[in-house]
């Protein structure tokens, strides 16, 4: 098949809504300068023309060019205890911090390298924020319970280029839900892009529910630095848009540091999912292991390209990716391809698992052998599927809004045994 070469170079803003920007939002010059160079990185940079291993399921020739930028979007914030902010937790949207935190937003923001196939869309939004999180936590603090983030556009036809900034300083762990939604029926543009810090023997849980309206193009990407004996988990479930597109970026730095990367797909219709990954070891004694779930109907597609690269100088490292997808209608396809690069060869394990396929038919008439009909008996068989991953998932409000955004298409969550659950 020859991939189509189309201009994907369409910015929804110049120098003078960048400065527009800055002015409407009263930021430091050092910000003002940020996003003036993160432009002209973007600008730049080479945009995907459909020939890259990456972009070859993906063509942008439709993707909405001509929305406005979103001013504004609805951020509300969720915290377990009023009291954190007196103990150093930062937990607010971009904007604010940048007014009343700029010595330590400036410390991390635009700090991270995104993943090469995702660069122009990561200078894009650092560039032209209106919205997004900002949460670091001090060094040594543990917070038990969950943060959530609520994002909500309240329009989707508009561009809007949010970016979430998560860092957990030394020894401290945090646990956070971010939730992004926009109303169906209109076709919009949202690149949403993830910078997450997790420093030396620091734990990060971070969850993304993404609830995008049908007819939106979600381009995001997320980039995650895990420090010495550090451990990020990250989720992304996805039920909205009409196409995503998600880059993944795990940079493996510190010595002893373990990652998992957890997701859930569940698309009909016309939905196009397509997800890269990148896991990068570097450190000595290191874990990365991924571990996908798509369950697809009607016409939805999902494509899966994941890199596990394993540096020379990741001695006894460890890492596995693992991409399967449940066809549940003759006209839906998936596409997993996991690759391996593996330059030293004192490995603890490297490996990978693609599967793609319909119900086993005997695992349908052994439900329906128990009175189940043709409908329950499928619901049932893809939650025993996304159990896979909702067992790994210990935190009680964010296994909630997961299975609560899914249970349209595979039932409500009572039907999962709880006792089942296990701590990630």
């Amino acid at each position: 098949m020859t991939a189509q070469v189309v201009d994907a170079r369409p910015l929804p803003l110049d120098a003078e809504a960048v400065e527009r920007l800055s002015r409407q939002h009263g930021e430091p010059d050092w910000l003002l300068e940020l996003r003036r160079s993160s432009l002209a990185r973007a600008l730049d940079t080479p945009m995907p023309t459909g020939l890259e291993e990456e972009w070859r399921r993906t063509s942008l020739k439709e993707l909405p060019r001509d929305g406005e930028l979103l001013a504004e979007a609805e951020f509300r914030p969720e915290l377990p205890d009023d009291r954190l902010a007196e103990r150093g937790v930062v937990f607010t949207d971009l904007s604010t911090a940048a007014r009343e935190h700029p010595d330590l937003l400036r410390r991390y923001l635009g700090r991270t390298e995104p993943v090469a196939s995702h660069a122009a869309f990561w200078a894009l939004s650092l560039a032209g924020w209106t919205g997004g999180t900002f949460l670091y936590v001090p060094r040594g603090l543990e917070i038990d319970g969950t943060l959530i983030a609520r994002i909500t556009q309240p329009r989707s036809d508009v561009t809007f280029l949010p970016h979430t900034l998560v860092v957990a300083d030394e020894g401290s762990s945090v646990t956070l839900l971010e939730e992004t939604v926009s109303p169906d029926g209109a076709a919009g543009w949202f690149g949403g892009t993830v910078a997450i810090h997790a420093l030396p023997g620091s734990r990060i849980r971070y969850a993304n529910l993404q609830r995008l309206g049908d007819e939106v193009w979600n381009i995001g990407s997320q980039r995650v630095e895990v420090g010495q004996d550090a451990v990020v988990t990250t989720l992304n479930t996805e039920v909205g848009s009409r196409v995503t597109k998600l880059g993944l970026d795990v940079q493996m730095t510190g010595k002893g540091g373990t990652s998992l990367i957890l997701g859930l797909l569940a698309a009909g219709n016309d939905q196009h999912i397509d997800i890269n990954s990148l896991q990068d070891l570097w450190g000595e004694h290191t874990t990365s292991d991924l571990l996908y779930l798509s369950a697809l109907y009607e016409r939805a597609r999902a494509a899966f390209y994941g890199v596990t690269r394993v540096q020379e100088s990741a001695r006894q490292s460890s890492s596995y990716q693992e991409c399967r997808n449940l066809l549940l209608s003759p006209n839906a396809g998936a596409e997993p391809i996991p690759i391996l690069e593996i330059k030293t060869n004192d490995l603890l394990r490297c490996g990978h698992g693609a599967t793609a396929g319909a119900i086993d038919p005997i695992q349908r008439f052994y439900a329906e052998s128990r009175g189940l009909n043709p409908d329950e008996a499928e619901r049932m068989i893809v939650r025993g599927f996304f159990e896979q991953v909702i067992a790994k998932i210990s935190v009680e409000p964010v296994r909630t809004a997961m299975l609560a955004a899914l249970a349209e298409r595979i039932g409500h969550a009572e039907a999962f045994d709880d006792s089942a659950m296990s701590a990630a």
